[in-house]
């Protein structure tokens, strides 16, 4: 969802590394798998995996040898956004990078449906079940040289209603949950109990 710009703009850093350093690259190769699980109140948790061609793993380790340099950069990139928990790591044996984190506000509740918008980009949607929507995306980098894929699985709570894939973002309505104790309507409780005591019971006179 938003890794994926930062993903693109690391690679478009590292193109030139790669040509000064003549390197031959034959084909720059990302697969990326997101999963975004959105709660009640539009928080996502969020578990992405990028892999890449082993040439354009190592790049992206030169550049960046430490995954908290991979962090600030995400999060500088993200100042808009609030995010919790966030873990990147390097997983060498497989070519891969790993992040988990969670973003607060994901969904927004625009009144009669909520939105989780995915931002910018060319996504299909491959699947649909229920509350469960999977969606992919095919993307050229460098003019033709290499090829982003991607598939992202959204996982919307389970009361979710009307689901729909319009425009790049996913709509959803969730049926109105009252609140057992809301405390404002328990302070006003409380008040009127006092009110009740004051006049039921006399009042002592010095």
């Amino acid at each position: 969802m938003k890794m994926k710009k930062i993903l693109l703009l690391f690679l478009l850093l590292l193109l030139p590394l790669a040509v000064a350093q003549e390197i031959k690259i034959v084909e720059f190769k990302v697969d990326g798998t997101m999963k975004i699980t959105v709660d009640d109140v539009g928080n996502a948790k969020v578990n992405e995996v990028w892999k890449f061609t082993p040439n354009l793993y190592l790049q992206m380790k030169q550049t960046y040898p430490t995954t908290y340099m991979l962090k600030r950069e995400f999060e500088n990139k993200r100042s808009d956004t609030e995010y919790k928990n966030m873990k990147i790591e390097w997983d060498d044996s497989n070519n891969q990078i790993k992040a988990s984190y969670v973003m607060l506000g994901a969904a927004v509740n625009k009144g009669s449906y909520w939105e989780l918008n995915l931002g910018e980009g060319d996504l299909t949607l491959s699947t649909q079940n229920e509350n469960t929507i999977v969606l992919t995306g095919v993307q050229p980098l460098f003019g033709g040289q290499g090829r982003l894929v991607e598939t992202i699985t959204v996982v919307l709570p389970k009361d979710a209603r009307n689901v729909r894939f319009e425009n790049g973002a996913i709509k959803y309505e969730l049926p109105y949950k009252e609140s057992g104790k809301n405390p404002i309507f328990l302070g006003l409780a409380v008040i009127a109990l006092i009110g009740l005591v004051l006049l039921n019971v006399p009042l002592k006179r010095g």
